[in-house]
């Protein structure tokens, strides 16, 4: 089978650095071998020859969406560097609809994301944190960015009608109060109650230095 060509002439090249910037572009929705192999303009069996399959694909967007990403810099207040990295993810997340659906499990062994937390870690650990809270510090705030988003998207694919209105089981079992704020944070206020659970989490974190003090 020949390869595709552009119009004009030559075969356009591939390296996984193409095809992850493919990945990018395409979105993490539907994404599959053949819709990069058509977006870059070769065949499948190309492709393959720089990617190991369907999860590779995914891995090679995840990774350099991580890499382009505006990370804390090192040696920030333990504050500055968890809440950064929490808002890092959450937008990575939030501006990438359906990666964590495609990524799953693989999402926690990606080289660059390990990286990442890894180095959250020991800066933590120099700020005074043992090894066991400052991995747990760093879990559960980038866990509860991830989660929040997934809970979103969830209900904005299943429950939620567009992004505002509640489903009628809501509408039938929430207090009215309840409802309200519910069906916001779903919504239009999304960022905000992100914004109110990462500040709980960090004031819990910050009893854990006093404690140690």
């Amino acid at each position: 089978m020949r390869e595709p060509t552009r119009k004009g002439g030559r075969p356009r090249v591939v390296d996984r650095e193409a095809v992850a910037k493919a990945v990018v572009e395409h979105g993490f929705v539907e994404l599959s071998v053949s819709a990069i192999a058509q977006r870059l303009g070769v065949n499948q069996a190309t492709l393959y020859r720089h990617i190991g399959g369907q999860d590779d694909l995914v891995d090679t967007g995840v990774t350099l969406l991580i890499r382009q990403a505006a990370w804390p810099a090192g040696g920030a207040h333990w504050r500055d560097l968890l809440e950064g990295a929490a808002w890092t993810v959450w937008g990575i997340l939030r501006d990438n609809p359906g990666l964590m659906m495609a990524a799953g499990r693989r999402l926690l062994a990606n080289d660059e994301l390990i990286a990442v937390f890894n180095r959250l870690c020991l800066d933590l650990i120099k700020q005074g944190l043992p090894p066991d809270k400052a991995t747990l510090a760093v879990d559960f705030v980038l866990d509860l960015a991830c989660n929040t988003v997934l809970s979103r998207d969830f209900m904005l694919a299943g429950a939620m009608e567009g992004d505002s209105e509640p489903p009628r089981a809501w509408a039938g079992n929430f207090d009215p109060r309840v409802l309200e704020v519910i069906t916001r944070a779903a919504g239009p206020g999304h960022e905000e109650w992100f914004a109110g659970k990462l500040t709980i989490a960090l004031d819990g974190i910050e009893r854990m230095f006093a404690d140690m003090r």
